[in-house]
């Protein structure tokens, strides 16, 4: 599945997001690597760069030994990107500085490269980076200043950025914005190891130099929290490799009691998330489970969207992507993502055959009605399409469906759900009416 950009007219599937199982990312095996060459290489001063020359930093602060844990500070980083010189505007002339997100309530405050410079060279590309530490003790301008020098050092780029501290959340955050041009005149493109995998690593860095290694207290509570968290941890892995080939967990394979006492915790919660059931005497992990655990960590949302859905069962809905090409049928439900750390939302589409779609948004989402866009409606039946863009994109777009449309699909492949029942029934409706 892929995850779609929203641009000024259109979505694009983001190029940096693949699914992949952590054996087979050649991002992270080449991490696992430099790490190596980073250890031997520091003995002698020496550094390991990319393919523009620039150096990517070894990572520093690690508990040694078999099995340690990652000592240093936590930081979440994500990026996007988008081909639109309106919505880049957008970012940085209102989004940035809105009313409310500074520490003392009022508008933030912008910093960066030279600000007149940045207006000056603006192009319609535009990248857009949230870091967010896991500690509240980090300072937000220090860490984006040093992870732009990082990146710039990365990729050879001489970068024109804004950026942006938002304290108007739980966790402390910062955005940048980075123009799609550099100061050579070059065209931005980051590299896709940088983007998966070395961004996460210059911030964990950085954060480190500012506070020093987490404690092993801290350490502890972190593997805790992993016991209940609602994304996809490291025990997942665990329980994916103890069910391999089959769908039920198999507690034989722990190393140890410790071991098992907390994947049994762990299933517990994944059974609470209704994602697995007890059956027969044992743990029977359901379809995707791993899938919908992994789309919640993206989405915040998902999980919960999965048991508020109307008219489908929670096991049927998926990421939309360009898989599908097509489904028709109603909006239930329009969910903003990251709260108010961004605009992201995800619209909840409930189809005629009994499935459910979540599709994930990148601004306010619209509906294509007639030759005029207008703010998308909960209840509304649409249809969304996919197709391929100019460029090679895979672009859906969502549009009104008349509710005779829908009658005739409905009829066509004799759809018989509660959601074709109920849409079918309009048309009585209107007769009785009449």
């Amino acid at each position: 599945m892929r995850h779609f950009l929203f641009e000024d007219k259109e979505y694009k599937i983001n190029p940096q997001f693949r699914r992949r199982r952590i054996k087979d990312d050649s991002a992270r095996a080449l991490l696992s690597l430099m790490r190596t060459i980073g250890r031997n290489a520091g003995k002698h001063g020496g550094n390991f760069g990319d393919s523009r020359g620039g150096g990517v930093p070894r990572s520093t602060g690690r508990m040694r030994g078999s099995g340690s844990a990652d000592a240093r500070q936590k930081c979440v980083v994500k990026m996007q990107y988008s081909n639109s010189g309106a919505a880049h505007q957008v970012q940085l002339e209102k989004y940035l500085i809105r009313e409310g997100t500074d520490v003392e309530g009022g508008q933030a405050k912008l910093y960066g490269s030279d600000s007149e410079e940045y207006r000056q060279n603006m192009d319609d590309r535009n990248f857009r980076i949230f870091l967010s530490p896991q500690s509240k003790q980090v300072d937000l301008t220090d860490l984006s200043k040093k992870f732009m020098g990082k990146l710039e050092a990365a990729t050879g780029y001489k970068l024109y950025w804004q950026a942006a501290n938002h304290y108007n959340t739980a966790c402390p955050h910062a955005h940048l914005l980075i123009n799609g041009v550099d100061k050579s005149g070059k065209q931005v493109e980051i590299p896709k190891d940088i983007v998966k995998v070395f961004m996460r690593e210059f911030a964990r860095d950085i954060c480190t130099s500012q506070l020093g290694n987490r404690t092993q207290e801290e350490i502890a509570i972190e593997k805790e929290k992993e016991l209940t968290a609602p994304r996809y941890t490291r025990l997942d892995d665990r329980i994916l490799d103890l069910s391999e080939g089959t769908q039920r967990l198999n507690l034989d394979g722990a190393k140890d009691s410790r071991e098992r006492d907390r994947l049994l915790a762990r299933i517990e919660t994944l059974r609470s998330m209704k994602l697995c059931v007890y059956k027969d005497g044992g743990y029977n992990l359901l379809p995707r489970w791993d899938e919908d655990l992994k789309a919640n960590g993206r989405y915040n949302t998902f999980l919960n969207a999965r048991t508020e859905l109307n008219y489908s069962r929670p096991e049927s809905m998926r990421v939309f992507s360009g898989e599908q090409k097509e489904a028709v049928g109603k909006v239930t439900k329009v969910y903003r993502t990251d709260g108010d750390a961004s605009d992201n939302h995800a619209v909840i589409i409930e189809s005629f055959d009994g499935k459910a779609h979540f599709v994930p948004l990148f601004k306010e989402p619209e509906i294509k009605d007639g030759e005029q866009k207008r703010r998308l409606q909960v209840g509304e039946l649409v249809t969304i399409k996919t197709y391929q863009n100019q460029k090679g994109r895979l672009t859906p777009y969502i549009s009104k469906l008349a509710v005779a449309q829908a009658q005739k699909e409905i009829r066509a492949k004799n759809y018989s759900g509660i959601l074709a029942a109920e849409v079918l029934a309009r048309q009585v409706d209107r007769i009785q009416k009449s």
